[in-house]
């Protein structure tokens, strides 16, 4: 089996798991019922995986992945408004989480296994997006759109406490629809303290 075509395999294997997970949770999912959502034996599935635990991660390290590349995809798109830009990488970033876990049923187990397992993956993805949000930051500052001067605080500082903040909008109740318009003025209300005025003459 060709590089690519493992890897096809291996994604496959990752949405179905990410929706069985969603359906029973972590406790009741069996490797089993991750290779009959394929169709596939089980020892199929061991020759990819360890054990749940490993597909748990996998799918957990996946997600996460594909958070930061859409992030990233918007963070580059110089000709949007830096305020689109940054409302859009993070809810990019934010938003699937809670969407997912509020569709299951099994939304608080889920959301218990995530941390208690994945803690590692979540904070090294934080840390990563935290870093592309700091250079956008930066970038901006540069070209004068952004005076992080007047604060004082650095791009990376600036880029942690946006991301915390928006990370708290989601311990409320609510629905990922209101998440998002509560994300959307935030976020302008939070740039415009760091846009840089005109001096009048």
């Amino acid at each position: 089996m060709d590089r690519a075509t493992e890897s096809g395999k291996k994604e496959a294997i990752l949405d179905a798991a990410a929706q069985v997970f969603e359906q029973y949770g972590y406790r009741k999912t069996s490797m089993e019922d991750i290779s009959a959502a394929l169709g596939i034996s089980r020892a199929s599935l061991y020759s990819y995986f360890e054990n749940k635990a490993a597909v748990f991660r996998q799918v957990s390290m996946a997600l996460h992945e594909r958070v930061l590349e859409q992030a990233e995809a918007w963070l580059s798109q110089d000709t949007i408004r830096l305020r689109q830009r940054i409302t859009e990488a993070l809810l990019a970033r934010h938003q699937p989480f809670p969407a997912r876990l509020t569709r299951s049923d099994q939304g608080n187990e889920l959301q218990d296994e995530y941390s208690h397992r994945c803690g590692d993956i979540v904070a090294a993805s934080n840390t990563r997006f935290e870093h592309l949000l700091a250079t956008a930051l930066q970038s901006a500052d540069d070209a004068g759109t952004l005076d992080l001067q007047s604060v004082p605080l650095s791009s990376q500082s600036v880029a942690e406490m946006l991301s915390l903040c928006v990370e708290g909008l989601k311990g409320g109740p609510g629905t990922p629809e209101l998440f998002e318009a509560q994300v959307r003025p935030f976020v302008g209300i939070f740039l415009a303290g760091l846009e840089r005025r005109r001096k009048l003459p």
